[in-house]
């Protein structure tokens, strides 16, 4: 049977996996959200028009290479080393499996942190992926091991469900990143081509990505330490297991509404469960970058 291929004009292109699947419900509420955010912050200036904004709506994802300066490269390598003493230490950890170790409220717990999600050259990019500012989500910070334990949860292939049609996930590796060393692995064209019933599957073995797309389009994104990766995750992606070198990253989220959680990911997260930023690093942020923290909670 011919496979019937779904695109952005289709309401099954959105939604959830499994049973509570619900496209059309899930463009209704981005379309409600990013109405009401563009109307809140008005730009006082022309939209900038970035000279890859075309292929990255094309692709889902793009590279830009030594996007850190070396004084910024030495502030990184210092949150490496605080990420290398918790998970060490098991300090401040929100979850760890054989593979894994993620931080716990990596913005209130790694000093400096904040200054590296709110770059504006960053916000720049979200902005001009959803055609208004965006708000950072969510930062997910990781250390990734050299196991000889099957992959879990998200290293295979799947979809964020943090926000149900479109999402701008921002990938700043602490090392370099070839082949070997478990890049993040991206279907590009995926974001906006879905296989009919995709919402059948929530992690999905490389044989399935393999028999839907061609193999020029399942790309390892490998990086130097001082490039920055740009990714919407509602495309099929990957964090493949690290071979010869263990990775540490970090995965900031921009969203134009808070976190969608729960049975089929159809409500937004209350303000208990937000990430966390000090007072002080939020008035730290200059004054038209802070829409960019409205899905945070300052303590």
């Amino acid at each position: 049977m011919k496979t019937k291929w779904l695109s952005k004009k289709d309401a099954d292109l959105y939604g959830f996996h499994g049973p509570y699947h619900n496209g059309r419900s899930a463009v209704e509420h981005y379309n409600e959200k990013i109405i009401a955010r563009r109307e809140k912050y008005k730009p006082k200036e022309p939209r900038t028009i970035l000279d890859f904004e075309e292929e990255f709506r094309f692709t889902g994802h793009h590279k830009i290479d030594n996007f850190f300066n070396d004084t910024e490269k030495g502030e990184l390598l210092k949150i490496r080393d605080t990420i290398e003493r918790f998970t060490d230490e098991d300090i401040n950890i929100k979850k760890r499996d054989a593979n894994m170790a993620f931080i716990n409220q990596p913005i209130l717990n790694i000093p400096e942190l904040y200054k590296f999600v709110f770059d504006e050259r960053l916000i720049q990019v979200a902005t001009s992926y959803y055609g208004c500012i965006p708000a950072l989500s969510s930062v997910a910070v990781r250390r990734s091991y050299i196991t000889d334990s099957p992959p879990v949860t998200n290293q295979f292939f799947h979809r964020d469900y943090n926000g149900l049609v479109k999402i701008v996930k921002v990938i700043i590796y602490l090392n370099d990143v070839d082949e070997s060393g478990g890049p993040f692995t991206y279907v590009s064209k995926s974001a906006g081509k879905m296989f009919d019933n995709w919402w059948r599957y929530h992690y999905l073995d490389d044989s399935i990505i393999q028999k839907y797309y061609d193999p020029e389009d399942i790309l390892p994104l490998t990086a130097n330490f001082g490039d920055v990766l740009f990714a919407g995750t509602r495309g099929w992606h990957k964090g493949a297991k690290p071979k010869n070198k263990e990775r540490y990253a970090i995965h900031a989220c921009f969203l134009i509404h808070p976190e969608l959680t729960g049975p089929g990911h159809q409500k937004e997260s209350t303000k208990d469960n937000w990430y966390q930023i000090r007072e002080q690093d939020y008035h730290n942020i200059p004054e038209h970058l802070r829409p960019a923290a409205d899905f945070l909670i300052k303590v």
